[in-house]
C-alpha cells in the first residue's frame, strides 16, 4: 500500500497530464458539436434571409415590370382606339378616312387606391393628381374598357365617377351600324349597364360591341364600353342591356386619357340658354 501512494505521489505530474489530455478531448469533442450546431443553424438563418430578401426583389421588380406594361398598354390603347375611329369612320363615308385627331392621345397610368363601393353612390380614388397633369372631366379606362371619369383632383390624387353610379352617363354608339344612345347604370346587377333613347327603328343586334361616341362632353370617342347581351323592343324605344368591359370587383391599375371636351363644345351643348345666346351674339356682325 505504501508503495502505491509512493508511486502517485512520485507520478502526480504524469496523472495530471493524463486528466489535462482527457479534458482537453472531451472539450474538442464538446465544442466540435457545438460548433457544427452553430455552423448548421447559421446556414439555416442565412437561407432564410436569403430567400426573404429574394422575395423582396422579386416584389418589387414585379411591381416595375407591372409599371413598364402598363405604359406598353397605355400606348397600345392609344393606337388601338385611333385605328379603330380610322376604319368606323372609312366605314361610314365609303371607304374614305376622315379621322382628324386635335392631338395624339396620351395616358397617365395610375393605381387604385381606394374604393368605396355600396349600393349606388361608387366612387375609386386613385394615386394620380394635377401634378400628373390631370383634370376633371377626364375619361378613365383600361385595356378592358371605360372605367369612368374624373370628377376631382388634389396635387397626386383623384376622385373618379364609374360607370357604375346611379349619376353617370355617357354617350355611346354601337360598332357595327352606329346605332347612338345614352349608357347608364341603373344600380343593380354591376357588370350590367343599360342605353336608353334608342329608337325602335334602328337595327342594333345582341353581340354588337358598343364604345363612346362623339356626342359625349368628356370621354374620347371610340373607347370600348362593353357588348350587347339583349334588345327589347318596348312602346317607343328599346330596352337595350349591355355587358361592361371592365371587372370593377379587380380593378387594380386604370390609365387616365389626358385630352378633355372642347369647351366650345361643351358650352353648346348645355341647356344654359343665357351663355348660348352670347355665343351667337358675339357672332353676330
Amino acid at each position: 500500500m505504501t508503495k502505491f501512494f509512493r508511486f502517485f505521489n512520485n507520478n502526480a505530474y504524469l496523472l495530471l497530464l493524463l486528466y489535462c489530455s482527457i479534458a482537453g478531448l472531451l472539450i474538442k469533442f464538446e465544442d466540435s458539436y457545438s460548433l457544427k450546431n452553430l455552423l448548421s443553424r447559421g446556414t439555416e438563418l442565412r437561407a432564410f434571409i436569403s430567400q426573404r430578401l429574394s422575395d423582396i426583389n422579386l416584389y418589387f421588380n414585379l411591381n416595375e415590370e407591372n409599371e413598364k406594361l402598363t405604359l406598353q398598354n397605355s400606348k397600345l390603347i392609344a393606337d388601338v382606339i385611333a385605328q379603330g375611329n380610322i376604319l368606323r369612320d372609312s366605314a361610314s363615308v365609303n371607304h374614305t378616312a376622315r379621322f382628324i385627331a386635335d392631338k395624339p392621345i396620351s395616358f397617365t397610368p395610375a393605381r387604385v387606391v381606394e374604393r368605396r363601393f355600396n349600393t349606388r353612390e361608387n366612387v375609386l380614388i386613385i394615386n394620380a393628381g394635377s401634378k400628373q397633369g390631370l383634370e376633371p372631366d377626364m375619361a378613365v379606362l383600361t385595356p378592358d374598357g371605360l372605367v369612368g371619369r374624373v370628377i376631382q383632383v388634389s396635387n397626386n390624387y383623384a376622385k373618379v365617377m364609374p360607370v357604375i353610379h346611379s349619376e353617370f352617363s355617357v354617350s355611346v354608339v354601337s360598332g357595327s351600324n352606329n346605332t347612338h344612345g345614352i349608357l347608364r347604370w341603373n344600380g343593380e346587377q354591376e357588370q350590367i349597364a343599360q342605353i336608353h333613347y334608342v329608337p325602335l327603328s334602328s337595327s342594333i343586334q345582341a353581340q354588337e360591341a358598343v364604345y363612346t361616341a362623339d356626342f359625349s362632353t368628356f370621354a374620347l370617342r371610340g373607347i370600348p364600353v362593353g357588348k350587347v347581351l339583349e334588345v327589347v323592343p318596348e312602346k317607343q324605344f328599346y330596352r337595350i342591356n349591355v355587358l361592361l368591359g371592365v371587372n370593377f370587383s379587380a380593378l387594380t391599375y386604370v390609365l387616365v386619357a389626358r385630352k378633355t371636351a372642347d369647351p366650345e363644345k361643351v358650352g353648346l351643348m348645355r341647356d344654359d340658354t343665357g351663355e348660348n345666346q352670347g355665343i351667337q351674339s358675339k357672332n353676330k356682325p
